[in-house]
């Protein structure tokens, strides 16, 4: 039994699908099935009812699940933890996050007070936050409370209250409002990010509770909606996050008075994770940055 045994197994558990699984690891199909076959043959029992290629956890299976999570975490933690001991700790930091551009600034600001240390910045696609084999790659996962599942996190508040607004191009008929309903809105002609992203649900989720379907004329990612807005192909429904990291050129800001829908912002990281010596630096600097912002 090896440990990449029993990491193609969690990741396998977590999915329950070979074939994602397969392409989330880069192996071949048939080799996952072999590694999860030889292990099922050393532990003498099956951990896994078959239904084609979809794979999903018998009684068996989800016990050693429990047993699995713990040993990886532990293998992790005592080579974190001796590498910090030795001075000789991992530099790198890996960080995934919802939006490409609003936490930019304050990464960007650690990097450059931490030159010795390699920071990774991914943007990561909504659908991936259900993967955590994907997710347990990085360090640090920023993005919606709302929008990361499992037991498996826990979180330090960045934003407790990241509060919707209305970007509008300057001649448009609405620049001259202070605030609006967001009720107001569902006649107007919308540019929204692709279902890809966060803030696409969180828009349709917060215009449906206020009682309407947005009139989606364009769907595109944040760099193209930046440069439609200011064609004026329509409005966009963004943060004060967003307002504040400069995403859209030449917009101008309209606070929602009646959100539907609070959205939390936090710093992820695994449970019972040892964070290396600059991890720790990144969490409080983080945290100190947020405190001042807000």
């Amino acid at each position: 039994m090896s440990i990449l045994q029993l990491e193609y197994f969690k990741a396998l558990a977590q999915t329950g699908s070979l074939t994602k699984t397969a392409n989330s690891l880069t192996i071949a199909v048939p080799s996952l099935s072999a590694a999860i076959a030889r292990l099922e043959k050393e532990i003498g029992c099956k951990l896994f009812d078959r239904d084609g290629r979809q794979m999903r956890l018998n009684k068996s299976g989800e016990v050693y699940l429990q047993y699995v999570n713990d040993i990886l975490l532990q293998i992790e933690n005592a080579k974190k933890e001796a590498l910090d001991l030795s001075g000789k700790y991992d530099t790198s930091i890996s960080i995934g996050a919802s939006s490409p551009m609003v936490w930019l600034d304050a990464i960007g600001l650690f990097a450059n007070a931490n030159p010795h240390l390699k920071v990774a910045h991914t943007l990561i696609k909504y659908d991936r936050f259900k993967e955590n084999a994907y997710c347990s790659q990085f360090d640090f996962i920023i993005t919606a409370v709302s929008d990361l599942p499992g037991c498996q996190w826990e979180y330090k508040q960045l934003i407790a209250d990241d509060r919707p607004v209305i970007a509008v191009y300057p001649s448009h008929p609405l620049v001259r409002r202070e605030s609006l309903r967001l009720c107001e809105t569902k006649d107007e002609k919308y540019i929204a990010v692709s279902r890809d992203f966060s803030m696409r649900k969180f828009f349709e989720d917060s215009c449906r509770m206020a009682g309407f379907i947005p009139k989606i004329v364009l769907e595109c990612d944040y760099m193209l909606r930046s440069s439609m807005l200011s064609a004026q192909y329509g409005i966009v429904f963004t943060t004060e996050s967003g307002a504040r990291a400069k995403m859209l050129k030449d917009a101008v800001y309209i606070p929602v008075t009646d959100p539907p829908i609070r959205r939390m912002q936090g710093l992820f990281y695994r449970k019972r994770l040892h964070l290396s010596k600059p991890m720790r630096q990144f969490r409080e600097f983080i945290l100190d940055y947020y405190q001042k912002w807000r």
